[in-house]
């Protein structure tokens, strides 16, 4: 879904342990990007070259830490929540981030989990079709089919994969100490983590970028545009229902995900139904939902959505009627309500990914909306390129090198991210907008002769590699973009 509608685009020692201090005195000056060293061997290294933290258990900090211990980089996560989530929703992973999965050897139980995309229909109030993106092509192009994937049982996968105890529930970080000899963590239930480096992969809210963000701006480091909120759209409401029944709802059990959208034409409301594995149904409702009485929209976070708040939304949206007959209080009822959950739809592209030994993936320094199907996928494209700088370090890396790794992480990915934002931006606008000219230019993107689309999703064919491991085939007919830094041979 995601990847369809995105081509819309008008000397230092080595921290060990959980107990010590050390200086968190550090440079202010951004260090000299240069030339990583070429890659002479490949594998797991013998021996751990540095640690890792990584703080935060989602999508992100779960295949960073599967990659670094096919890396035979040592590593330990920190998470705030007391086991994994419930499964609230779903998340999209197109060609561009299965390649790196398959090359990981966990492809076989992802594709368990997943439902492949075969088309996305765009519906009026009164379900006719307004036009419709056709999706079975992407597996003979690009190599793979676009998926929807349940994002709890990926997560499970991922751990599965890592030896025990890699994974430290119930540490919620409180303080961060970036050093240039290294960063601590402080927990709110009095635990200290040490390690040479630190990734804050923590979502939009991010602790780890709170506590970054607050040291530059004490220093004057901080860009303006960093210190400004998260960027309100509206808000959404987000649930995965259980099994349903296919004699009733026949469409949820082939072997094709028909995503279907339906846009509001009284109500400001747009409606998404993604069939995932399971026979269960993804949905979103997106547009002026209830907002917590008191709360500014600019600045409230989804922690003031409680439990009353969605029962609130749900009676407002279950009337709204969905393509397989009945209204969406039918899905609600099917959903149960530990599954749903009420967000603000926000967007962010930050300038800032890292300072000293700290850096940031996923939404900690890209913010997408949940319906974009680009969040996950694009936080694995950090993931992957990390990794590969990580892995070509020296065996003792200086402070000068992470940082330089760093740099040249952000300078890849950024502007990619930085993209990808704006064409979902754009079309976060088109599809929960109201009035005939949004109208016709729905029509007119549902109705785009094949060529075009093509065109437009070639582009962003980057399908890179994690190249320390074996390849795999680049199997796709069109063959991948080839960018700065990325290994997709």
């Amino acid at each position: 879904m995601g990847s369809s509608l995105q081509s819309y685009k008008s000397s230092e020692s080595s921290p060990r342990g959980s107990n010590g201090a050390f200086s968190s005195t550090s440079s202010v000056n951004t260090p000299s990007i240069h030339p990583l060293p070429p890659l002479e061997t490949t594998g797991p290294k013998p021996k751990s070259p540095f640690k890792v933290l990584i703080v935060g258990a989602g999508v992100g900090g779960l295949m960073m830490g599967l990659c670094l211990e096919r890396a035979g980089i040592d590593y330990v996560i920190l998470e705030r929540m007391q086991q994994l989530q419930v499964p609230l929703s779903a998340i999209q992973l197109s060609a561009n981030a299965l390649r790196a999965v398959e090359q990981l050897g966990i492809l076989e139980d992802v594709m368990k989990i997943s439902k492949p995309v075969s088309m996305i229909k765009l519906r009026k109030h009164n379900m006719s079709v307004v036009g419709k993106m056709d999706a079975t092509y992407t597996k003979e192009r690009y190599g793979h089919y676009s998926c929807i994937v349940q994002r709890t049982e990926f997560c499970q996968i991922l751990i599965s994969r890592m030896p025990p105890g890699k994974v430290l529930w119930g540490h919620y970080v409180l303080e961060v100490v970036n050093g240039n000899a290294g960063v601590q963590c402080r927990c709110a239930n009095g635990y200290v983590e040490q390690a040479d480096i630190l990734i804050g992969a923590d979502g939009a809210h991010s602790a780890v970028r709170q506590n970054l963000y607050n040291n530059l701006r004490s220093k004057g480091l901080l860009p303006k545009a960093d210190t400004e909120s998260l960027k309100f759209k509206l808000n959404a409401i987000v649930g995965m229902t259980d099994s349903l029944d296919l004699e009733r709802y026949p469409a949820v059990g082939g072997r094709f995900s028909e995503v279907n959208i339906v846009v509001g034409k009284d109500t400001p409301y747009t409606l998404w139904l993604s069939p995932a594995s399971g026979n269960k149904v993804a949905w979103c409702v997106a547009g002026d939902l209830l907002t917590p009485e008191g709360s500014n929209n600019a600045t409230f976070k989804q922690s003031e959505f409680g439990p009353e708040a969605v029962n609130a939304v749900c009676a407002l949206v279950q009337d709204v009627e969905i393509p397989w007959g009945g209204t969406l209080g039918d899905i609600i009822a099917l959903t149960p309500r530990d599954y749903i959950t009420k967000l603000m739809v926000e967007e962010k592209h930050y300038k800032t990914w890292h300072h000293g030994r700290t850096v940031l993936i996923g939404e900690a320094c890209h913010k997408f909306t949940p319906f974009s199907g680009q969040g996950a996928e694009q936080a694995i494209l950090d993931v992957i390129c990390l990794s590969n700088l990580l892995y070509r370090l020296n065996d003792q890396p200086s402070h000068q090198e992470f940082c330089a790794a760093f740099e040249t992480y952000h300078n890849q990915r950024s502007p990619i991210a930085k993209s990808a934002i704006q064409a979902s931006n754009n079309m976060s606008h088109l599809m929960n907008s109201q009035g005939l000219t949004a109208d016709v230019k729905r029509r007119i993107i549902f109705n785009l002769p094949e060529w075009i689309m093509n065109a437009s999703l070639d582009k962003i064919q980057v399908r890179p590699l994690l190249d320390y491991l074996p390849a795999v085939e680049d199997r796709g007919f069109k063959k991948s973009v080839n960018l700065p830094g990325n290994s997709n041979e």
